[in-house]
């Protein structure tokens, strides 16, 4: 009598799956724009205040990203330092690898429709390097892109 042959896990059928994947995971800085780019245009369900009675819910990952592209406001001077000030909470809150962290706000033409903000700050792992970074938030989708700043 055959002995009965078990099926792969769907595990390690989905990790079979990638087997042949040539893509590397970006290291160093790269990664670290790549995952603040993911960060700024992933936009967090449940503000905090609806769940100020849900402290579990208040710290999960149910409030992850930024506020609502909508309330990225960039077409006055005071928006975009609103927004400054809250792309610089967003990153305090959920990038551990940067500190003392800084956004400001470029001065943008009215004609323009995208905010320009710069990111400061350094890297936890390596306090002697500064980082600098350049942001532009389209006012038509939202949408950040995170690029290195040339000093």
């Amino acid at each position: 009598m055959p002995s009965p042959t078990l099926a792969p896990s769907l595990l390690d059928r989905l990790v079979a799956a990638c087997g042949g994947v040539a893509e590397p995971r970006p290291a160093g800085l790269a990664s670290l724009i790549d995952d603040i780019e993911d960060l700024l245009n992933t936009c967090s369900v449940a503000p905090g205040d609806e769940l100020a009675g849900c402290p579990e819910a208040t710290n999960s990952l149910l409030t992850y990203g930024s506020p609502a592209p909508q309330s990225l406001s960039i077409a006055t001077h005071h928006e975009r330092v609103a927004t400054a000030r809250q792309l610089e909470q967003t990153l305090k809150r959920f990038e551990p690898r940067l500190v003392r962290v800084r956004v400001r706000a470029d001065a943008t033409s009215k004609l323009c429709n995208e905010g320009r903000f710069h990111i400061q700050g350094t890297l936890r792992d390596d306090p002697q390097r500064a980082v600098t970074l350049a942001v532009k938030v389209r006012n038509t989708s939202g949408r950040a892109h995170v690029t290195t700043e040339r000093p």
